[in-house]
């Protein structure tokens, strides 16, 4: 057969090559993780971070294979590597199609788990008596949704973290001293917004975003078995002339 016969080809080539793409970073993001699980590990909240970054990696490698496997029938117009493709994309869109009615099913039980952690995290009043890992999850948390405290900064006792504000330019200065000022929070300046009320709304738009993301996954796959099956059409009708 040819090579890239014709339009379809060049789109199952290009599609193809951009899931390469995403395989080899999904891949490297699997790979990163696992070499810094220990640091992850801090933040994971008891997750089984390797776990996780294996399935990562997994995935990414799977996504690679499936890329290449495309791109590969695009190119050649191989009527069996087109079926094997086939037959991958419409598994991983029956596997698809499992997450999102399994994620659609347990999104109350996600938002209980995240309601859970948050409450486990802030569980103490006093931000100096936390240990030094849960004071880094919780600054993460305050600085990443700018919220304070589980409900409000009034739940923290004696000093605020500096998390729980908007910290200035730290070359910042007093109007009558050239020296730096010394940044302290307070309620008064503190994210009005409770962490646990920030981080549901958080975990909510971001399971939103994941189903957003399935579906466009099946408009992009369903376009790629079209592809193939029209390739394989082509060749077979190919092969028919030559003979």
């Amino acid at each position: 057969m040819g090579v890239c016969d014709n339009k379809t080809n060049a789109i199952l080539m290009l599609v193809n090559a951009l899931t390469v793409l995403v395989g080899i970073l999904v891949t490297l993001c699997g790979v990163l993780g696992i070499l810094k699980q220990d640091t992850l590990s801090d933040y994971s909240g008891g997750y089984n971070i390797e776990m996780i970054c294996y399935g990562i990696l997994i995935t990414g490698i799977i996504i690679l294979i499936v890329g290449a496997i495309g791109w590969y029938a695009g190119f050649t117009s191989n009527i069996k590597v087109c079926r094997v493709y086939c037959v991958l994309i419409i598994i991983i869109v029956a596997l698809q199609a499992a997450f999102a009615v399994m994620e659609f099913l347990k999104k109350g039980d996600v938002l209980e788990e995240v309601e859970s952690y948050m409450n486990a995290t802030f569980n103490e009043t006093a931000y100096d008596d936390m240990s030094n890992s849960t004071q880094k999850v919780v600054d993460l948390i305050q600085e990443t949704l700018e919220c304070c405290g589980l409900n409000n900064a009034t739940d923290w006792t004696g000093q605020l973290p500096a998390s729980c504000c908007e910290t200035p330019d730290s070359n910042s200065t007093d109007s009558n001293s050239t020296e730096p000022v010394d940044f302290k929070c307070t309620v008064d300046i503190a994210y009005d917004d409770g962490c646990k009320g920030e981080a549901m709304e958080f975990a909510d738009k971001a399971i939103l975003f994941t189903f957003y993301i399935l579906v466009i996954g099946f408009f992009i796959e369903f376009m790629c078995i079209f592809a193939a099956c029209w390739v394989v059409r082509e060749a077979r009708r190919y092969s028919k002339i030559r003979s």
